[in-house]
């Protein structure tokens, strides 16, 4: 058995976390004042927990059990292993948007926020990922207040389980094999995490799609030779 295992508890904060239109695309909207985009990092990950493993079972030639198995039955039953990666981690915050008003120099328009605490739910839902109603239109020639990102809107938390289940077997002294079935998501676990957080949508609050990154089971076969 062989195990690797992480945890990191963290706090990130900025005022820029990239520039990257497929992911994060920041903007700031005073450019005379970047110290109003001071907020939790688009990076922000509080929790995060990988496990790594492979086991191989004990059973067949050489191992614990059914050590002086028949060769035919050791074909079948002996040489397996298990191996898998489970990665669970807090979500990436979202940022929110307004529409322009008549700040020409303003790239982009956050909404205001009466309370950042209230602005976040604990029993949230795919319709209702967050407070709503504690959003408001900025005032004209006015900037919101909605922090760059916010520390308790979040994508849904990571999950996800990729398993494998190998199996080794000697074909001629110097011709060895590997059969392997491995399945990433092994459990189709969804991360929803693309939301609207544009305030003047109708779909205001309603979750658009899963996290960047996320996506279904996958089931592949792999069969290694090596000589």
């Amino acid at each position: 058995m062989t195990l690797i295992a992480s945890y990191q508890f963290s706090k990130a904060l900025d005022n820029a976390s990239e520039n990257q239109g497929w992911e994060i695309n920041d903007r700031y909207r005073n450019a005379n004042n970047l110290s109003l985009e001071r907020s939790i990092s688009g990076h922000d990950m509080p929790h995060s927990m990988a496990v790594a493993y492979i086991y191989e079972l004990p059973v067949g030639k050489n191992r614990k059990f059914g050590a002086n198995m028949h060769p035919v039955a050791d074909a079948i039953v002996g040489g397996w292993q298990v191996s898998g990666i489970v990665k669970m981690d807090s979500g990436l915050p979202l940022r929110f948007q307004a529409p322009q008003n008549d700040f020409s120099y303003s790239f982009w328009l956050y909404p205001n926020v009466s309370d950042v605490k209230v602005a976040g739910l604990d029993d949230r839902t795919i319709d209702r990922w967050f407070n709503t109603s504690a959003f408001s239109l900025p005032g004209d020639y006015s900037f919101g207040n909605a922090p760059g990102f916010f520390p308790n809107i979040r994508y849904g938390r990571t999950n996800n389980w990729d398993l494998s289940l190998g199996k080794n077997f000697v074909i001629k002294e110097r011709l060895r094999g590997q059969f392997r079935a491995e399945f990433f998501n092994a459990f189709n676990r969804v991360q929803f995490g693309t939301a609207n957080t544009n305030i003047t949508s109708p779909g205001f609050g309603q979750v658009t799609g899963t996290a960047p990154g996320a996506g279904p089971r996958n089931i592949q076969f792999g069969l290694r030779f090596q000589f």
